[in-house]
């Protein structure tokens, strides 16, 4: 039981929680940024290059966020599942 434990790491105990959180904080205030500027500015040559690049960005902090949250619950099954195991 204990071995388990000890081979995957928690993901809040080494901070990678908190990295990732700040990683999609991070994203989505740049894609606020971008799309906000898209709005204000006159479009240079191409005025779709903000919009797609915001949009792209976004993907990937959905793709951040999805990820978190399976990480996240995975470790809390896995931490639900070791609580509730009967001893050895």
């Amino acid at each position: 039981m204990s071995r388990n434990r000890q081979s995957r790491p928690s993901l809040y105990g080494d901070g990678s929680v908190v990295r990732r959180m700040q990683e999609l904080v991070d994203t989505l205030a740049w894609v606020r940024i971008e799309l906000a500027s898209a709005g204000s500015a006159p479009p240079p040559g191409n005025g779709a290059i903000r919009p797609d690049r915001a949009l792209a960005k976004m993907d990937a902090a959905l793709d951040i966020a999805k990820r978190l949250v399976f990480d996240l619950d995975a470790e809390l099954r896995t931490a639900r599942d070791e609580s509730t195991a009967p001893p050895a």
